[in-house]
C-alpha cells in the first residue's frame, strides 16, 4: 500500500475526530495575542490541490512548531484537532481550523511542489461586490499614484501609512493603503520612477469614504514588491502587451476604423461653435440623476450598507456606472433632454446648480 493512501485532503478534515493524518505546507505565518490565552502561532496551510486551512498552537508549543514546520517545507501532520472557524477577515474559506497540540505528530515529507498557489482576484469582482468580505484575497497590480509615507495617530500611537492605487492589465484600478510594516516596505520605492508590481497575499476587503480599498489584514497579509514567482512574470508580459496596444491606440492618427485599404481619407478635427435655437425641454425625463461626487457618472441605487461593529452606518449605497464601485456620497447632477446638453451648459440656461433646486429627495 503507498504511503499516500491514507493522508487525507484539507478539504475532507471535519471536527468529529483527532486521528486525522495530512500532507501540509505552511505558506505563512505570524505570531498573534489573543488577550486572554497570550501569544498564539497563526499559520495558513496547503496541501498539494492548493487547498488552504488555517491552524494555530499555544504560546508553549510556538518555537517547537516553527522549527519543525518551517515555511515552504511540505509535512505530514498526524493526530490533531479540528474546529469550526469564526470572525471576520479569514485567511480561507474553509470551514473549520486546525489546532496543532502537545499530541501532535510531524514528519518530513519528500514532495517537490514550490508553487505558493495564489488566488488571484478579479478586480471586477472587487469593485461590483461580488466577493464575500468576510474572507480576504490574493490581488496583484501595477503600482501607480504612490504617494509618500505618513505617520499618523491612531488610538494614541504612531503608525506609518501608504495610499497608492493597484491597476490590472485591462486599466482597471484599485484603492489601496497599507500600514506599519508594509508601509515601511514602500519607503524606498516613494521616488522610484521604474513601474513597481505589487502582489497583497490575504488582502482585506475594506471601504473608505464608501469607496473600495485593499489595505493590510493586520500581520496575516503579505506584500511582495516585483515578485519574480511564474503568476508575476506573466502579468507583466500581459500588462506590456496591453500597454503597448493602448498606446498604438492613442498614437494611431485615423480615429476612424480602416474597413478597406483604398482611398483612406484622414478625419481632421478642429474646434468648432455651434449656435442653435432651443425649442422645447422633454419633460417625460428627469431632470437631474444622483452622479458620483467625483466624477459627475450617473450612479445606481444599490440598497443600503449592513452595520457592523466597525462601520455602525446604514448609509444609502450607490454604484457608480463608470468607476465601478460602490459609494455613499453622491449629488444631483443636471441632465436636461434637449439635443445635448451637459451639466455645465444645464447651469449656464438655467442660472442654478443642480444641487441649489433639489429637495433633497433620494427619488429621481
Amino acid at each position: 500500500m503507498s504511503k499516500n493512501s491514507n493522508l487525507v485532503p484539507v478539504k475532507d478534515l471535519k471536527p468529529f475526530k483527532t486521528k486525522w493524518r495530512s500532507q501540509v505546507k505552511v505558506l505563512h505565518s505570524w505570531l498573534q495575542n489573543t488577550g486572554f490565552g497570550g501569544d498564539t502561532l497563526q499559520m495558513i496551510m496547503t496541501d498539494e490541490q492548493g487547498e488552504k486551512i488555517t491552524a494555530s498552537c499555544k504560546s508553549n508549543h510556538i518555537l517547537s512548531v516553527q522549527r519543525k514546520l518551517p515555511l515552504g517545507k511540505w509535512r505530514v501532520l498526524k493526530t490533531f484537532s479540528v474546529s469550526q472557524t469564526s470572525g471576520q477577515y479569514r485567511p480561507t474559506s474553509h470551514p473549520y481550523k486546525i489546532t496543532i497540540t502537545e499530541e501532535t505528530a510531524i514528519a518530513n515529507f519528500d514532495l517537490i511542489q514550490d508553487s505558493i498557489f495564489l488566488s488571484l482576484a478579479r478586480y471586477e469582482d472587487i469593485i461590483d461586490g461580488t466577493l464575500n468580505t468576510i474572507f480576504l484575497i490574493d490581488v496583484m497590480g501595477k503600482i501607480v499614484s504612490l504617494e509618500p509615507v505618513q505617520t499618523v495617530q491612531v488610538k494614541g500611537q504612531d503608525r506609518k501609512k501608504v495610499q497608492f492605487h493597484l491597476v490590472d492589465a485591462n486599466g482597471k484600478d484599485l484603492a489601496c493603503c497599507l500600514w506599519r510594516k508594509y508601509a515601511e516596505q514602500l519607503e524606498a520605492y516613494v521616488e522610484c520612477e521604474q513601474p513597481l508590481i505589487c502582489l497583497i497575499r490575504f488582502a482585506k476587503i475594506s471601504f473608505y469614504r464608501g469607496e473600495v480599498q485593499i489595505t493590510n489584514s493586520f500581520d496575516a497579509s503579505i506584500v511582495y514588491l516585483d515578485p519574480t514567482m511564474e503568476e508575476a512574470l506573466q502579468f507583466k508580459e500581459k500588462y506590456k502587451i496591453s500597454f503597448s496596444y493602448m498606446y498604438r491606440l492613442v498614437e494611431d492618427e485615423l480615429p476612424l476604423a480602416v474597413i478597406e485599404k483604398k482611398n483612406v481619407k484622414k478625419e481632421i478635427v478642429e474646434n468648432c461653435k455651434i449656435i442653435c435655437s432651443i425649442e422645447a425641454v422633454d419633460t417625460d425625463w428627469a431632470w437631474f440623476y444622483f452622479g458620483h461626487k467625483g466624477c459627475k457618472h450617473r450612479t445606481i441605487k444599490i440598497g443600503k450598507n449592513v452595520p457592523t461593529r466597525s462601520n455602525p452606518d446604514d448609509k444609502q449605497l450607490w454604484r457608480c456606472e463608470k468607476c465601478k464601485v460602490k459609494i455613499t456620497e453622491v449629488i444631483p447632477v443636471f441632465k436636461l433632454h434637449l439635443i445635448i446638453l451637459l451639466n455645465t451648459v444645464a447651469q449656464t440656461i438655467v442660472g442654478h446648480e443642480a444641487v441649489d433646486l433639489w429637495d433633497d429627495s433620494y427619488d429621481e
